[in-house]
Formats: structure tokens, C-alpha cells, sequence
């Protein structure tokens, strides 16, 4: 009789490694994507992260013809060439050319600051560190959480990542799911 008394308590006591409450009756992962939808996947990916280069290089483009042009900083007038997904990139990009030239000593021809690859990490974009397999597990978590209508939450993989890459786990997951699909 005792025993059919805990066995409540025992259910309702379950918790992942790190001391988060789970459901012992929740829903299981997502099974694995096959080869064709995961080409899909990364060529909707590649095609993201190649919208949101050249966003952030026509910001800086367009940032340097302002700035001869003795017109204030301003990306919003340029609204025309970026889209809601690549605004953060165009925006960068566009602060970036603002940014002074340098000249070697004084009387110098002023050279440009060369145009580097955008790498803005508060922003949708973040180009994907090849060599990082956590960054790529949180895009792949993110982007299934997408596709299927889940809320944004990565905290509801915890456990299923080495904790001390929580961050690098985030920042993909949260890159995934704020640019995929739109």
C-alpha cells in the first residue's frame, strides 16, 4: 500500500541531469531529418547567410557614398535595399562604413577601412563557425522548433548538449529560429 502512495511522488519527481522538472509521459525528439530534406535545410541556410552578406556590404556601400556626400548617418533612407531579414546586416554594414578612414601620418591619402565579413553577434545573422559541432546542433534544434510551431525556447534542450556550450548552442539555436522561414 505504501508503495502505490509513492509511486505518484516518484512520477511527478523526475528531473534531467541539471535539475530541470520533465515530463516522463512528454513528447520524445524529433526524429532525424532525412538526406533530402537536410540538403534543403542547408541550402536554405547558405542562401540566408549569402542575403545577409551582401546586405551588410551594400550598407557599407551605401554608408561611404553618405558620408562623401556630407549627408547624416541615416540607414533608414536606404530602406529600399534591405528586407526585414536582412535589416540587421544592411544596418551594420551601414554603421561600419560610417566609420572614419585612416590615414598612415598627417597629409596621407586617408585608405578605407577594408570591408571585413559580418559578424554581428546580437543580430539574425551570424555566419556559422564550420568547426564548432554545438553551434550547428543549436541551428538544427532551432530550426526544427521553427518548422514545427514550437515557441522559442532553448532552454527546452537542456541535456541533450554539453552544458559548458550552453552559449554557443544558443546563439545557433536563436540564429535558426529567427531567420528560418522568413
Amino acid at each position: 500500500m505504501r508503495l502505490l502512495a509513492l509511486a505518484p511522488l516518484l512520477l511527478v519527481s523526475c528531473v534531467d541531469p541539471y535539475g530541470n522538472p520533465m515530463n516522463p509521459f512528454g513528447p520524445q525528439p524529433p526524429p532525424p531529418y532525412t538526406d533530402q530534406r537536410e540538403q534543403y535545410r542547408s541550402q536554405i541556410r547558405d542562401d540566408s547567410q549569402h542575403k545577409n552578406q551582401l546586405a551588410y556590404e551594400r550598407g557599407i556601400s551605401d554608408a561611404r557614398a553618405d558620408a562623401s556626400a556630407g549627408l547624416t548617418k541615416s540607414y533608414a533612407r536606404h530602406f529600399q535595399s534591405y528586407t526585414a531579414t536582412t535589416q540587421a546586416a544592411y544596418q551594420a554594414g551601414y554603421d561600419q562604413g560610417f566609420m572614419p578612414t585612416l590615414a598612415p601620418f598627417p597629409g596621407a591619402t586617408p585608405q578605407p577601412i577594408p570591408s571585413p565579413v559580418y559578424t554581428n553577434p546580437g543580430s539574425a545573422y551570424t555566419p556559422q563557425p564550420n568547426n564548432d559541432p554545438t553551434y550547428s546542433q543549436g541551428y538544427d534544434f532551432g530550426l526544427r522548433d521553427r518548422v514545427a510551431g514550437r515557441p522559442n525556447d532553448p532552454g527546452a534542450h537542456v541535456g541533450r548538449y554539453d552544458p559548458r556550450n550552453r552559449r554557443s548552442f544558443e546563439r545557433g539555436y536563436l540564429d535558426a529560429y529567427s531567420s528560418a522561414g522568413r
